[in-house]
């Protein structure tokens, strides 16, 4: 297992255990220095890690109804956890509708769960939103050697961030 995939194989359980508010889970697999604990059913050794509850989650997604409700898609990875997770949480969209239409394999997050819906096209660049946008592959290309070099990356962020007024200037 690559170093990546080891730690997205604990972010799930650790975001699952904070929207269901426990204090902790538990991963059968122990990692590096993590704690140890004996199940009580099994007795088996597990590793103990703490509940992830951010403050904030801000995800990108398809669509939003004008409810509040939002719908995503395609590749979600952690989304719908670190939404269920957070106490507060801010979403940006592509189009705003009047109701959803079923969509396959679709996520719908319910309004209750959603504290803000944000109109951005084109959200996600430079990766994408299936249906809507492609995947930047030459922003990622050229985004490793500017994440690399510290003047690079703070010329990049004066010019993109900070010298623009929205997303659309970006």
């Amino acid at each position: 297992m690559r170093g990546w995939q080891r730690a997205m194989s604990r972010v799930r359980p650790i975001c699952r255990s904070g929207h269901s508010g426990l204090r902790r889970d538990r991963l059968a697999r122990p990692y590096g220095h993590d704690p140890q604990i004996q199940c009580p059913f099994t007795g088996e050794s597990v590793t103990a890690v703490p509940a992830l509850r951010p403050d904030v989650a801000i995800i990108h997604a398809q669509r939003a109804d004008q409810a509040g409700n939002v719908q995503l898609w395609g590749i979600v990875g952690l989304q719908k956890e670190a939404v269920l997770s957070a106490r507060r949480n801010i979403v940006t969209v592509e189009e705003v509708v009047e109701s959803l239409t079923p969509v396959p394999n679709a996520v719908v997050l319910p309004s209750w769960v959603v504290d803000a819906v944000c109109l951005v096209p084109n959200g996600a660049h430079p990766s994408y939103a299936m249906g809507f946008t492609s995947r930047d592959n030459t922003f990622y290309q050229a985004w490793d050697a500017i994440s690399k070099d510290r003047v690079a990356f703070t010329d990049w962020i004066d010019r993109h961030i900070l010298r623009t007024s929205d997303h659309s200037e970006f």
